[in-house]
């Protein structure tokens, strides 16, 4: 062997033991980031039933439970808001990936629901570690921005509303986020927005197949785990778009690395892979409810979509001018400042001056977190690039060191008060379920407080409150608000009150904290049917049962009694009263409600000429009805519910089945077409090609 062959194959052997040493450093690193958030959370991968149970995360762990208990059946979930489509209670993802947890380990969706949530807590900052490696081709600075992400809550120093509420700017925003308000599927979408990026970046510059079917996968997951991780798609992609685009001249020309109209295309066709492929559990139907009801959820936000036209342009101008700003500065540092203004507009417009740019928009400052670590990250690595190497050791020995105190502070707000546990049957919400379950005869009820999130976790009884975002009847959430506020009525809002709780088939009301709660108006008026000592108390609605026995949910009134009026506000109950008349009304014949399934029911009973039946479940197109063998329409009322005319005299028998109609077949044609199409073009790609290469996307 030749001299310079044996120097050849040093120099071979030398670079394979640096890239072995490279991604063993690779992943201590991103080890250690995983390691210190089980040090700071580990307790909540034990939790089963937290200290604070006055949070939304009850809802969730119910739907996970529901999931359990009726794998094939997801269609129709007739426990909240009078029935909506399961998969409008909530973005399904998480919930299912807790039903199977739970059921592959034999626990509790309560228990899986928090393992699972804590894992994607834990893995926030690595994949936040792995994002930054990608893209800066530095694994300190992707290791700093993980590090930064982890263990300091930057909006509490942005925020003086976020800092008052933790208790000290040093406490994990983001812990406290998921732990105490509930925002398991916010933080679960952030972990998986940083992958679709990572995934999006490898993508665009691998230009294969199997690259693109993943990205698509890794977005349709964010989209469909939360709404607020569905928008941020858009928060994190436009600037990433925008630092890859070459601003035409004579700005400036950045050589042939920049994007052209072709890598534009490429992304959009990513986004419209990544929807079709979610869109069994995001039809265009569900995102119109979620768009009705994100209006005035946690406040007014009309203006919000009304000023879109203005704001939406303002800010594409904003971030074409900081783009030409900083055009000159390397892509992965543009990307991160771009990042940074659009998060923080979006998050501080609302938080200091009360400009809401779209819905909810405070809730963003998570994100603003991840955006300002990546900044913090990249701006170092720049400053740094050209200093000796003992400076930037030193830089992140002085971090480390400045940290210590923080994460310590984090690990104490975590073990002493945020992750501490409780046994469930000893709290109120408990107690009330399991009354419901051994006493009532399991009609609708409206529960008030804290159980009204943590019924669907003990119990299969519905309830008139799920959650707003899913409400396809936005009437019911009319009622809602007059009945939860009673100030604006005065006297008359108990009788308003039991006038919507008739009309939306509610029969008890089940309230806890009675003394702290506006709702002693229902004193005198409406009859107890069992106390607590701990002062909550569940109330009997009543109301007309024709014949005895659990009132059903179908209902023979006079075609005259329908609600035709929708009422303006939750106090113009006017509408409503011949409507609660003829349920109340003992001489009208009685119809037998039976669910058959959780999307199908029978209804039997016997009309009279000028008779209808109505139904006290909410209206939706999916549902089909017979009447005797024939096809009969099912209409909705003024109010949202359904009735039925199938204008018989005599005995009758209904079948209903719910079959979400033809959107939701479409939406599985389309997205089995397009797994198909990327499964195949992926396997094509790895195959050698007649000219001896692969399947690649044209540059």
């Amino acid at each position: 062997m030749s001299e310079n062959a044996t120097l050849t194959n040093v120099a071979h052997k030398s670079i394979e033991r640096l890239n072995r040493l490279g991604w063993l450093q690779t992943a201590l690193l991103g080890l250690a980031l995983f390691l210190l958030n089980l040090y700071i959370c580990h307790e909540l991968f034990h939790i089963e039933y937290p200290r604070f149970m006055g949070t939304i995360e009850g809802s969730y762990i119910g739907i996970s439970r529901y999931a359990m208990a009726h794998w094939n059946d997801l269609t129709w979930f007739p426990l909240w808001n009078d029935g909506i489509p399961y998969l409008d209670t909530y973005p399904p993802l998480l919930h299912l990936v807790v039903a199977l947890v739970a059921s592959l380990a034999g626990t509790s969706a309560a228990h899986a629901y928090h393992w699972v949530t804590a894992l994607a807590y834990c893995l926030g900052p690595v994949a936040l570690f792995a994002l930054t490696l990608r893209i800066s081709g530095s694994r300190w600075a992707g290791f700093v921005a993980g590090l930064i992400y982890a263990s300091v809550s930057t909006s509490a120093w942005l925020i003086p509303a976020v800092a008052s509420d933790l208790g000290s700017v040093f406490f994990p925003r983001r812990l406290q986020a998921l732990a105490y308000y509930g925002e398991g599927p916010h933080v679960s979408s952030m972990t998986l927005l940083t992958l679709a990026l990572l995934g999006l970046d490898v993508a665009m510059a691998k230009r294969r197949p199997p690259y693109f079917f993943l990205a698509a996968v890794a977005f349709a997951a964010t989209a469909t785990t939360n709404w607020l991780g569905a928008f941020a798609i858009v928060l994190i992609v436009v600037p990433y778009a925008l630092a890859h685009l070459d601003l035409p001249y004579p700005l400036v020309q950045l050589g042939p690395s920049g994007w052209k109209s072709r890598d534009l295309a490429w992304l959009a066709l990513i986004g419209g892979a990544a929807y079709c492929l979610a869109m069994p559990l995001m039809p265009p139907s569900t995102i119109a409810v979620l768009q009705m009801n994100a209006k005035t959820i946690s406040g007014d936000y009309t203006n919000a979509y009304k000023s879109a036209w203005l704001w939406g342009p303002a800010i594409l101008i904003a971030l074409a001018v900081i783009k030409a700003s900083v055009r000159r500065l390397s892509r992965h540092l543009q990307f991160a400042i771009l990042f940074a203004f659009l998060t923080m507009l979006i998050a501080l417009a609302e938080a200091w001056w009360n400009i809401a740019i779209v819905p909810q928009a405070v809730r963003y400052h998570l994100e603003m977190e991840m955006a300002l670590a990546i900044l913090v990250a990249f701006a170092a690595q720049a400053m740094l690039r050209n200093r000796p190497r003992w400076v930037a050791a030193v830089s992140l020995a002085a971090l480390l060191v400045a940290l210590i105190l923080p994460i310590r502070m984090d690990r104490r707000y975590a073990r002493n008060f945020l992750l501490l546990s409780q046994d469930a049957q000893s709290t109120i919400e408990w107690k009330m379920a399991q009354w419901l379950n051994q006493h009532w005869t399991g009609e609708r009820v409206m529960m008030w407080g804290p159980s009204a999130f943590w019924l669907t976790v003990f119990s299969d009884i519905p309830e008139l409150w799920g959650t707003a975002h899913g409400t396809t009847d936005y009437t019911i959430r009319v009622a809602e608000f007059a009945i939860f506020n009673s100030y604006p009525a005065g006297p008359r809002n108990a009788d308003a009150s039991v006038l919507w709780f008739k009309a939306f088939g509610v029969h008890a009301v089940g309230i806890s904290g009675l003394s702290s709660t506006p709702v002693r108006k229902f004193e005198g008026v409406l009859e107890p049917l069992w106390r607590d000592d701990n002062d909550a108390v569940i109330y009997r609605v009543d109301s007309g049962r024709g014949g005895g026995g659990p009132a059903s949910l179908a209902r023979v009134i006079p075609r005259g009694a329908l609600v035709s009026r929708t009422p303006v506000h939750g106090l113009d109950v006017d509408p409503l009263r011949p409507y609660v008349a003829a349920l109340d009304d003992l001489r009208m014949p009685r119809a037998e409600f039976r669910w058959t399934s959780m999307h199908s029911a029978e209804i039997s009973g016997n009309l009279e000429p000028g008779q209808v039946l109505s139904v006290q479940e909410a209206w939706h197109k999916g549902w089909h009805a017979t009447a005797n063998g024939r096809p009969t329409p099912i209409f909705r009322d003024a109010i949202g519910l359904m009735y039925i005319d199938p204008e018989i005299s005599g005995p009758c028998q209904i079948e209903m089945v719910y079959d979400f109609g033809f959107e939701m077949r479409a939406a599985w044609t389309i997205s089995i077409l397009t797994a198909l199409l990327l499964a195949i073009t992926s396997v094509y790609s790895v195959l050698p090609a007649k000219n001896g290469g692969f399947l690649r996307w044209p540059h």
